[in-house]
């Protein structure tokens, strides 16, 4: 839960320092493998650790000092002047990301407390079943009320981002099948082109034209609309991934190898689609086409 705290000797509301505080225990670090970049641990053997803090490389930033200088300071949730309880800094954790990734890495605390809604438990790599069968079976002997319900981080995890998997599914799936589509269009218009210009053709050849000069004209008009549909699509492909991006803290910058990849695949795609038909038609005898003349 997020709670405002004061540090000691300020009650000024609005230099109250807005954290996320999680009720820990004194393996929670350990267990979750964070990094201790200044001061220590929890630790059992000392009992002042009940009104210990450890907090996050993002509350430094709010405070604006360092981790050395944050050490030792007293923080409090209630800014009244009366029964404080304050909690000592001993420690100050990496960051790591506990929201989505749309979120930027906030305030956090940890103090040692009782949370009974849930419980942490590291598996080394193995037999999961049986491990998993042995703490339902622990469970059974502390709990026989309550039902033993449990899930993976990694799982978790990947729910959290579950919607963002199936919009890039369904982007490849209706990207795929336009491409299709255009290259039907494609390969329609120019065998259309290819018949219209049978004549024309028969003409080139026997005026000595190659395959190759008959059909690079053939392709030439159709290279230049998809050219002129690359310079369209490309700014405005790149507007539309910015403003996705635009709801993520921490996101990747779209290089401009990303839109000259595209430019060259969609041109590479349509080339290869007209080309057929291209090649066909500059292969026609003339004495076909020129019969009926």
């Amino acid at each position: 839960m997020t709670i405002h705290f004061f540090e000691e000797g300020i009650s000024d509301q609005e230099k109250a320092l807005s954290m996320q505080t999680w009720d820990v225990d004194h393996d929670y670090v350990s267990t979750f493998n964070l990094d201790i970049i200044a001061g220590r641990d929890f630790d059992y053997k000392r009992s002042a650790d009940s009104s210990a803090m450890l907090i996050n490389e993002a509350t430094l930033k709010v405070l604006g000092i360092s981790a050395e200088e944050v050490l030792g300071k007293r923080f409090s949730s209630n800014m009244l002047e009366t029964d404080h309880e304050y909690y000592t800094v001993i420690g100050v954790i990496n960051d790591f990301h506990f929201e989505s990734l749309r979120e930027s890495i906030t305030p956090l605390s940890l103090v040692i407390g009782k949370n009974p809604g849930s419980l942490a438990i590291k598996l080394n790599a193995g037999d999961f079943p049986q491990a998993i069968a042995q703490i339902e079976a622990t469970w059974t002997q502390l709990a026989p009320a309550l039902p033993f319900n449990y899930y993976f981080m990694d799982a978790s995890f990947n729910d959290t981002y579950q919607s963002d998997q199936r919009l890039g599914r369904l982007f490849v799936i209706f990207t795929v099948l336009s491409i299709l589509v255009a290259c039907l269009g494609l390969f329609g218009l120019a065998a259309f082109n290819a018949e219209k210009r049978t004549k024309e053709i028969g003409i080139r050849k026997v005026m000595g034209a190659s395959v190759g000069q008959i059909s690079f004209k053939l392709s030439i008009d159709f290279l230049k609309l998809v050219g002129l549909a690359v310079l369209i699509s490309l700014p405005l492909g790149w507007y539309a991934m910015n403003k996705w991006l635009e709801d993520f803290s921490y996101k990747i910058e779209i290089s401009w190898w990303v839109l000259a990849l595209a430019a060259f695949l969609a041109v590479g795609i349509a080339l290869a689609t007209i080309s057929y038909q291209s090649i066909k038609a500059a292969l026609t005898n003339p004495v076909n086409s020129l019969r009926s003349e």
